[in-house]
């Protein structure tokens, strides 16, 4: 199988929406709940950060474990990190104290509308549909669904947003993150030879490539005389400690990094795997090359964004079906994945390394 270098396909003809001037008051951005999902927004978010004129201010509004993510982010001057589902009275009271002027709602839901309408931020824009266009003093159309979702990168309709403030270059560059490289040498990643494997995908197993296959690729990695650390959540530790217990020299990270630790550790490597997941974006972001494998999604609508990255997707009938497990049974079951071997990988890998 070959691999395809990735590239954005961004929507063309922009739907434009009402203008807004920033103020000297700042702009408040409401970010998405998911790292794969936040990662994708970076570059409009940065060009939202263009349009400010200092002293005004950009203040990111996100879940708590998001926060480090946006603390690396040097063009974003707060971040307010909401311990729960939705916004809570402290963290309401602590972005009115920076008096925000406009809000951008990123994320589709009705409850992120409703986290912003708390606050009295007096312009909030956003997209319609959910039932929370009334909680929103301007909207853009509907996120498109069905057929017309995967015909341009996700990063387009957050641009959009972004093009309320004023017309913005259309893109997908944004400055390079800050990283604390010293924390992954604690870990144990010393030295400049190491690939990261990231065998999770938190949406669910029609993401998720075989464990057995990243061990080989693990083996063949080891055999080259590279090392190999394995991270991934609390989920994914289980798979994780099988690989590690199958290919001695492997490094297991899964479950043991905070999200700080986890960007430092992709940042030192050379390369790494991922499945279609946020380790897969964080990467990406941080300037990491790898190669990602796809199964029941598409990577016209979410691919990396950042460094190049080669995709391996198969040719399937049925993908993309966007399915979290495989409807299919016996020999069909997951053909999206078992079409991708270890030697797809390994082959594209050595191109990179």
């Amino acid at each position: 199988m070959q691999a395809q270098l990735f590239e954005p396909t961004l929507r063309q003809s922009v739907v434009s929406g009402p203008r807004f001037t920033p103020g000297s008051d700042g702009v408040l951005v409401r970010a998405t709940n998911w790292l794969g999902d936040s990662l994708m927004t970076l570059p409009a978010v940065w060009r939202i950060n263009s349009q400010l004129t200092r002293p005004s201010s950009l203040t990111i509004l996100c879940p708590d474990s998001l926060r480090p993510i946006w603390q690396a982010c040097p063009w974003v001057d707060h971040v307010i990190g909401m311990a729960g589902k939705r916004i809570a009275p402290a963290e309401v009271k602590a972005v009115r104290k920076l008096r925000p002027g406009i809000a951008i709602v990123l994320p589709n839901s009705f409850g992120s509308a409703l986290d912003v309408w708390k606050c009295r931020i007096p312009v909030r824009i956003g997209r319609a549909g959910r039932w929370r266009s009334w909680l929103l003093t301007a909207h853009l159309p509907e996120w498109p669904r069905g057929e017309n979702a995967g015909v341009c990168h996700q990063l387009s309709y957050y641009l959009e947003l972004a093009d309320c403030l004023g017309p913005v270059q259309w893109g997908a560059d944004f400055p390079t993150l800050r990283v604390d490289a010293d924390r992954a040498e604690a870990l144990g990643m010393s030295g400049d030879n190491w690939v990261v494997l990231a065998p999770g995908a938190a949406y669910g197993p029609a993401k998720q490539w075989p464990q057995d296959n990243f061990q080989q690729v693990a083996a063949w990695l080891l055999r080259r005389d590279l090392r190999v650390a394995l991270v991934g959540g609390g989920k994914e530790q289980a798979v994780a400690k099988a690989i590690a217990d199958a290919v001695p020299g492997v490094l297991n990270l899964a479950g043991r990094t905070s999200m700080t630790e986890l960007m430092a550790v992709l940042a030192s490597a050379r390369a790494a795997v991922a499945n279609d997941s946020g380790a897969m974006h964080l990467a990406a972001a941080l300037g990491t090359p790898g190669v990602a494998i796809f199964g029941s999604t598409d990577p016209i609508g979410t691919g990396p964004l950042g460094a190049p990255w080669h995709i391996l997707a198969a040719t399937a009938p049925c993908r993309p079906c966007f399915r979290r497990t495989c409807p299919l049974t016996g020999a069909e079951a997951y053909t999206c994945l078992a079409e991708i071997t270890p030697d797809d990988v390994t082959s594209t890998l050595a191109k990179i390394l």
